[in-house]
């Protein structure tokens, strides 16, 4: 394999990745949450935003999470209604976050 087509290489393999952390990194882990609205880490790898009623009328709980490749995903929850409630986001098998 020449130069050439290793750089090829590189760059087909290595700049989608550096593109889309690039991307995602832009997001906030872990924003805080609305008024009226609580955030619950105390299970590992998931998220959870609990609101009174009336309290983060359409939003949603997310966490980053990495997977062990280094690829970071997004994970969105429930929206959160009129009547408060909650949303929970949970990495998937193998992820681990927040990030």
């Amino acid at each position: 394999m020449n130069i050439t087509s290793s750089c090829k290489l590189l760059a087909v393999v290595c700049l989608p990745t550096i593109v889309c952390s690039a991307f995602v990194s832009g997001l906030a882990a872990a924003d805080p949450p609305p008024a009226g609205c609580s955030s619950d880490y105390a299970v590992p790898n998931q998220l959870t935003i609990t609101c009174e009623p009336g309290a983060g009328v359409g939003q949603h709980a997310y966490i980053r999470c990495r997977d062990i490749g280094g690829v970071l995903h997004t994970r969105i929850g429930t929206t959160v209604g009129a009547n408060g409630g909650w949303s929970r986001a949970v990495c998937a098998t193998g992820e681990y976050g927040p990030v």
